[in-house]
């Protein structure tokens, strides 16, 4: 059996506004937002702390709790408190 998933184009102007900082060589580096800041986002969206970085995820974990995904962050926080 096959799954079918969705993928989303983004536009690359977009994925530009990334957070990036200058590592010692002299080049750009992409930054993850720290845990702290993306529990008071996501308390604040859904009044709890449940995301997880989008590499951190498998398709059929998406399918099982309804979700909102941050792509410039990569980011998925999910609408339920815990896992369905």
């Amino acid at each position: 059996m096959t799954e079918e998933i969705d993928i989303i184009w983004i536009p690359e102007e977009e994925t530009k506004h990334s957070l990036t900082v200058e590592n010692a060589q002299g080049v750009n580096e992409l930054v993850d937002l720290p845990a702290s800041t993306v529990d008071r986002i996501c308390k604040k969206k859904f009044g709890h702390t449940n995301w997880a970085r989008m590499g951190a995820i498998f398709p059929e974990e998406l399918g099982r709790n309804p979700h909102e995904i941050d792509y410039l962050e990569g980011i998925v926080y999910f609408k339920n408190s815990r896992m369905v």
